[in-house]
């Protein structure tokens, strides 16, 4: 609970570039991660989105069966790999839920086409095996899915509120001594 709560204030708190940024956009994801504490042995969430054309392959809904079995490898990669897409020295990341959310469009316009846009919703679970003060947290995020180039980051550790765009894969993020 008091995670969603540093959640919900990350959102709030990112910079506007990174606010303002289109809610669907390809090749593009969101991470958030938050830990209340960096002292002892913290504790943390991860929350990832993305479209789901740039972890799948594609974004309309899943009806037939390559497509249900292509999406369900898709999450299973993410769910396997986040670990290489964000690393956090000394911590474990362990996958909580993962899913892809379609949003129907319909066309308002005569002769419009309808629209199927879909997202893919990610939650991860963090469990630090000492202190954060000082750790460096890299990412590997376009060796796991090529599609994704661009990548806003927001962090909140402890007092720490911080934020990274990654885009060549060598950005990190410092947590606060």
């Amino acid at each position: 609970m008091r995670f969603a709560f540093l959640l919900a204030i990350l959102a709030v708190t990112l910079p506007a570039q990174q606010r303002s940024r289109k809610a669907h956009e390809h090749g593009a994801a969101k991470i958030n991660i938050a830990f209340e504490s960096t002292k002892g042995a913290p504790k943390g969430v991860i929350e990832f989105e993305a479209p789901a054309e740039s972890v799948v392959g594609f974004e309309h809904e899943a009806k037939s069966a390559a497509d249900k079995a292509n999406q369900a490898a898709a999450l299973n990669t993410l769910k396997a790999r986040f670990g290489e897409m964000v690393v956090i020295p000394g911590c474990k990341i362990t996958p909580k839920s993962a899913k892809v959310e379609v949003e129907h469009h319909d066309a308002k316009t005569k002769g419009a086409k309808h629209e199927e846009h879909s997202e893919v919703h990610a939650e991860f679970d963090v469990q630090c095996a000492k202190p954060l003060a000082g750790t460096v947290i890299s990412f590997g995020i376009a060796k796991v899915f090529p599609k994704i180039h661009d990548t806003d980051v927001a962090l909140i550790a402890g007092e720490q509120q911080s934020s990274v765009e990654v885009k060549t894969g060598k950005e990190t993020l410092r947590i606060a001594k």
